[in-house]
């Protein structure tokens, strides 16, 4: 029994698929591109994203087969995960591993596959990027390649999923934060409506959720605010922030308590995001301070975001609680932190940063600035930062405040964005070199040709760019082969087939092509892209042989007619030499034994001569006669030849219960069975003639053995037999043409078999020949 491959780390390997939440996830479209472009890159009608877990391989994304999942122990990315390498198969059914395997034997009938492992950060593979064929083929380094490469894909995206699950699941949290939070926490937007509230919100103020959110929020500020709210609503809709910014709200019991805002604009959406204190008491104005205070640490820790001041005076340097958590330090005093803050910066942005302080300082402009951080372990932080200088009665520049935010996620995702910009362009590079590739609006207008698409067609790019496709029309192609083309790509499905078109100087060549269309987000081409191979020369070459063929035909059918008239001409005198010997024989009954003996000789050889043209005929015709199969019950068969062609007395016959029904020519597989008998029969010297008929069955062929006791037959004359005309005896001595085995050998031969003997002299001749399944 084979055994299944398992990793060495597979525990580990598992833990690591189920972080990444992937497996049973709804189909997405950028797996689906890559499946997509793996199918055409390698030309192959299946491509597959496959996760494997215990027992199963799912499909994220699939090309060309209708199933999202198949037991892992059938797979054959059970195999391609235990290396780092694409594993191949060039043809399943020759495959000691996957010959019997359901996938192969059974749909999708599966021949080639070819399987990329998705490898991740940490070095688990977690499945693979699989292209799969019904035929055998062999991929090529670059088809390689670029399923390595887009195997890097899957898992860049893979570990993208994974931090957005992480963010999805941070900002769950937020939520569960803001709705136990004390604080009034809204989501409001510059038209003046209340969109979200916290619970907190309907607690201060006494209104349900439903009577608040939907409605505007100037209908519960008390009348004499309403100007200053309708001025800081208009500066945040400029998009400038609002700190401690107060006004009143009346409660549901009528009463109105002061609520100190901190707001902050989302330019993308125009929503508001608010955090109110109701400060209406001294003391709970001061809690709210501090409460206030703690909120705004934690904002800017879930923010990423730090504040600070320096006074240039005195140099003293303070930092807010988020400033500290995006340097990892714990709150130190100032002159320490001077020492620390520098330590970490690294060495080649201080400059820079120096330059920018100095500048605001001296001049009182705006500060902008941007760091890398350089942690001991070598991690990276990337950090930007505005500041304003504040000034003294005298109007001079005595200190600095600031905020700084941490971008490092933003930063690392531009950069795998111009990564795989980068790879996206390779592979790109690398199609131009292996293909003829052109891309058309959905005009036909074409916007894009490489240099190959110029070299077959002959035109250069300024001859083509801007034109329409027709340049290159044949007219070869009739109405209904242009309207299925278009009709597909038109519907933004794939079209692949074989198209002929005519160079500048007028000479055609042929291409086998991939059409893909671009959909725009409405689902709506709006350009192609063709993807071609020359295939000129294959198209050549079949013809020739389709013409070979036809004239092969052709000859064998005057072959068949030269041979009927060459055996009709040799068989008529022969005959008429046979009737002259007898009518003799009769009109002289008294006339010597020797000479009537010579004449049942001369008969003899007449019929030998007979024999031989029609042996000669029956050779010439296997091959060229196409016979239909049917299905054959072997067994029977060789009762029926046994009781025709062994005699009763003086031989034992002896078949195997095996002999199987199988599908057929009926009348060839006949006559080799026949001639084998007969020779058996023919041959034999012993008092008592034994016959046996063996079968045994092989992984792909049936073999059959038909074994006698007679004289056997020296190893000189093993492969001489076969040969045409010729005899181990004298034709005077056992009457034969010589040509049944040759007949027998051709036949088996012509079906893809293979026919030998075993044998001694005087111990017998077993002749053993095979027939495909």
């Amino acid at each position: 029994m084979k055994k299944n491959p398992i990793p060495e780390n597979e525990i580990e390997r598992l833990k690591a698929l189920k972080e990444y939440s992937i497996m049973d996830s709804l189909p997405e479209k950028e797996y689906d591109s890559i499946t997509q472009l793996a199918s055409y890159i390698c030309g192959v009608p299946v491509a597959l994203i496959t996760l494997l877990d215990e027992e199963r391989q799912w499909f994220k994304s699939s090309v060309g087969l209708g199933v999202t999942e198949t037991p892992r122990n059938v797979s054959f990315c059970q195999h391609a995960i235990m290396s780092d390498e694409v594993y191949e198969v060039n043809n399943a059914m020759e495959n000691e591993t996957f010959a019997d395997n359901p996938l192969v034997t059974g749909n999708p009938n599966i021949r080639f596959y070819a399987g990329a492992p998705l490898k991740d950060e940490n070095g688990f593979n977690l499945g693979s990027l699989c292209v799969i064929d019904t035929e055998p083929r062999i991929l090529t380094n670059e088809q390689k390649n670029a399923l390595k490469l887009l195997a890097h894909q899957v898992v860049l995206l893979l570990s993208l999923r994974k931090k957005n699950t992480d963010f999805i699941k941070s900002q769950k949290e937020f939520q569960n934060f803001i709705g136990l939070s004390k604080d009034l926490v809204c989501i409001a937007n510059v038209d003046g409506l209340f969109y979200k509230v916290n619970p907190a919100f309907t607690d201060v103020l006494g209104y349900s959720k439903a009577e608040l959110e939907g409605k505007p929020f100037i209908d519960f500020i008390h009348s004499e605010d309403l100007f200053k709210t309708y001025k800081e609503v208009e500066k945040l809709s400029n998009g400038h922030k609002t700190i401690s910014f107060e006004n009143r709200y009346r409660c549901k019991n009528g009463k109105y308590i002061l609520l100190s805002w901190n707001t902050s604009p989302d330019p993308d959406t125009g929503n508001l995001y608010c955090i109110a204190r109701d400060v209406t008491k001294e003391k709970e104005a001061e809690l709210n301070i501090i409460n206030s205070n703690k909120l705004l640490d934690e904002s800017q820790s879930i923010a990423k975001i730090g504040s600070w001041k320096f006074d240039s005076v005195t140099n003293e340097l303070i930092w807010s609680k988020g400033h500290y958590q995006i340097f990892d330090l714990e709150e130190l005093p100032s002159d320490e932190l001077f020492k620390a803050y520098r330590s970490k910066i690294h060495p080649d942005d201080l400059s820079n940063l120096d330059n920018a302080l100095e500048k605001t300082l001296t001049t009182g402009s705006d500060l902008h600035y941007n760091h890398r951080i350089l942690f001991s372990n070598g991690h990276l932080k990337y950090i930007v930062g505005v500041g304003k200088p504040y000034k003294n009665e005298k109007g001079e520049v005595v200190g600095i405040q600031g905020t700084i935010q941490d971008i490092t996620d933003k930063t690392l995702a531009e950069q795998k964005i111009e990564e795989k910009a980068k790879e996206i362009n390779d592979i790109k590079s690398a199609l131009d070199e292996a293909a003829i590739v052109a891309i058309t609006d959905q005009r036909g207008i074409f916007s894009y040709v490489n240099e190959n698409f110029c070299a077959i067609s002959k035109y250069s790019k300024e001859e083509l760019l801007g034109h329409d496709q027709q340049i290159i029309s044949t007219g070869y192609h009739s109405i209904e082969f242009r309207r299925d083309v278009f009709g597909t790509i038109a519907n933004g499905n794939v079209w692949k087939g074989e198209v002929m078109n005519r160079a500048k100087d007028g000479s055609f060549y042929w291409e086998n092509t991939t059409i893909v269309p671009f959909l725009n987000e409405k689902g709506k081409p709006y350009q192609y892209i063709a993807i071609s191979t020359d295939i000129t020369q294959e198209k050549l070459a079949k013809e020739n042989l389709n013409n070979a063929l036809v004239d092969l035909e052709k000859k064998n059918k005057e072959l068949d007619q030269y041979a009927y008239i060459v055996s009709h001409d040799l068989k008529a005198p022969l005959r008429a030499i046979n009737n002259l010997s007898e009518w003799i024989v009769e009109d002289m009954p008294e006339m010597p034994e020797t000479v009537r003996a010579n004449f049942e000789l001369l008969r003899g050889r007449i019929q030998r001569m007979e024999n031989l043209i029609n042996g000669v005929l029956e050779y010439s015709r296997i091959g060229r006669t196409k016979i239909e199969k049917e299905t054959t019950d072997l067994k029977k068969m060789l009762h029926q030849i046994i009781d025709s062609v062994v005699p009763l007395e003086g031989f034992e016959v002896f078949m195997v219960d095996t002999i199987p029904v199988i599908e057929t020519e009926r009348i060839l597989l006949q006559q080799v069975f026949s001639n084998l008998i007969s020779n058996s029969v023919k041959y034999n010297d012993k008092s008592i003639g034994k016959i046996e008929c063996l079968y045994e069955i092989l992984p792909d062929f049936h073999q059959f053995t038909i074994k006698d006791n007679g004289p056997g037959i020296a190893e000189e004359y093993h492969k001489k037999v076969f040969e045409v005309f010729q005899t181990i005896e004298a034709r005077d001595k056992k009457e034969s043409t010589g040509i049944g085995l040759s007949i027998v050998k051709k036949i088996i031969e012509e079906k893809g078999g293979v026919i030998y003997i075993e044998s001694a002299n005087d111990n017998g001749t077993s002749f053993i020949f095979t027939l495909p399944k």
